[in-house]
């Protein structure tokens, strides 16, 4: 039972869930048990409907299939599968109705009963009302006695609940810590959604209070706003996301340095949304602009002082899946708005830019050709180039950097032809001796290397090769255009 206590003291912290407040009035006890009550249960058992519905979806495994085929065509770079078959099936477990239901009805009468309760009530003010949360209530699901250590550590930590009236049926409950009572997050049931807002300063500040000592570990400047989100579209159909609502900036001190960290706005930077009635899936992820900030740690006298950063401009994509599709299509492809790179200091050592001159995003559709075989088509285009200048890092005798990596391009390029470029795995053929390759079915396929390169046309297949000597043995020395017969 003390796992069991402590998964109740967790969702109490976090399902505050509450709407239908009229007027400015503050909310009494029983509307906002109410409300917490059933919104909490209402949205638990609807999205694990939903997700149960498309973590079955047989459209997974023909995927999966697909993929494997596409892959088993090039030997010697095996492609990775996607999840489909058992683990689909251990997936769909996790989402048990009779389960999830008694779990609903656990936490509806925890709310109602030992946190939202008239003895609970503090103060009313205005449109706001104030629970004090204690621990006798919230350490116990009321069957057996509450443990002692839960008990001690909420009655110091002087937990309270603020139920405030947003209007339109709207309402906001903010968790207040300690007798300055941070405020590290909010729960704002609106008609629609539910959503739990987390503040980073709030936090640290919560932290203080309750450990100073540990309070001394967290990063010296702790700012941001991230969301978690649940929005109900239907009886079957939601979705769930993540945002950053304000920019997110922390700053560890370290022995002579500072790690640092920071990502920009991004709303949402994840969603899933789950529609079980029409038995479709989709996933997005759009990271904005993230950087990453490092004291260099190594022997050169010379690169002592400097700061490794990466940066990052972006990662985006969206894909979807529904029951009997044919064609996968994964969509906005992309690293950002700008170029990624690494730099020591005001040296740049590594940069890439992907599709710089066409809009910096892709769309990539795994469909079948005409033979039924898996075929893989690109559009606009996919122009990757990477930018190696390493020279700086020779300061470095433990880096060992090969003369070829001091100023390097490389670049990776399939475009053109007729409805956008393609490609498609051409199996081995045992009885001609083909080892197997990849065809570029449109368009043409570019790699190379400072001045080196390997151009495959249309209908042809990048194959492997033998380095004409050890001595010149590079990427491109292994690779060339040849027959896929």
């Amino acid at each position: 039972m003390q796992n069991s206590r402590s998964w109740l003291a967790a969702v109490a912290a976090v399902a505050f869930v509450a709407t239908g407040c009229d007027s400015d009035e503050a909310p009494d006890a029983k509307k906002v048990a109410d409300i917490a009550a059933s919104r909490s249960a209402e949205t638990l058992r609807g999205v694990s409907s939903s997700m149960k519905t498309v973590s079955g979806l047989s459209t997974l495994n023909g995927l999966d299939d697909a993929m494997a085929l596409f892959g088993a065509g090039f030997e010697g770079v095996p492609l990775p599968g996607l999840p489909a078959g058992d683990e689909g099936e251990a997936l769909s477990a996790l989402f048990d109705a009779d389960e999830v239901d008694a779990q609903a009805d656990e936490l509806e009468r925890f709310l109602r009963e030992r946190v939202f309760t008239e003895a609970n009530v503090e103060s009313s003010e205005d449109n706001a009302t104030v629970f004090r949360l204690k621990g006798e209530q919230i350490c116990t699901d009321g069957r057996e006695p509450a443990d002692a250590d839960c008990v001690r550590f909420v009655d110091d930590a002087q937990l309270r609940v603020r139920a405030t009236n947003l209007g339109d049926d709207s309402l906001e409950l903010e968790l207040l810590i300690g007798a300055k009572r941070a405020e590290p997050l909010a729960l704002r049931f609106l008609p629609k959604a539910v959503s739990l807002v987390v503040d980073l300063g709030g936090l640290k500040g919560a932290v203080e209070q309750l450990d100073a000592e540990s309070a001394g570990f967290l990063p010296k400047v702790m700012v941001g706003q991230v969301e978690l989100k649940v929005t109900k579209e239907g009886e079957s159909h939601w979705i769930v996301s993540a945002s950053i609502l304000d920019a997110l900036r922390l700053e560890l001190a370290l022995e002579g340095s500072t790690f640092a960290f920071s990502s920009a706005r991004a709303t949402p930077l994840v969603a899933f949304e789950a529609d079980g009635q029409a038995k479709r899936a989709r996933f997005s992820l759009d990271l904005n602009t993230t950087e990453v900030r490092l004291p260099y740690t190594g022997l050169a006298p010379s690169l002592r002082g400097k700061d490794w950063t990466v940066s990052l401009a972006g990662i985006s994509y969206s894909v979807e899946a529904t029951e009997n599709q044919t064609d996968f299509v994964v969509k906005n492809l992309g690293l950002g708005d700008a170029q990624t790179h690494v730099s020591l200091g005001n040296d740049k050592l590594f940069a890439l830019d992907l599709n710089e001159q066409s809009g910096r995003h892709f769309d990539v559709t795994l469909t079948r050709g005409a033979d039924g075989a898996p075929l893989l088509k690109v559009q606009p285009e996919f122009d990757l180039v990477t930018r190696f200048y390493l020279a700086p890092l020779k300061a470095d005798p433990a880096s060992e950097i090969p003369a070829a990596y001091e100023d390097a391009t490389y670049r990776l390029r399939l475009s053109g032809g007729a409805g956008g470029p393609s490609l498609r795995a051409a199996p081995a053929n045992s009885a001609t001796g083909f080892k197997g390759g990849l065809q570029v079915v449109t368009g043409e396929l570019l790699i190379s290397a400072n001045d080196s390169q390997v151009v495959v046309a249309q209908g042809q297949c990048l194959v492997g090769a033998e380095p004409v000597s050890e001595n010149d043995a590079s990427l491109l020395s292994y690779l060339r255009q040849g027959s896929c017969e």
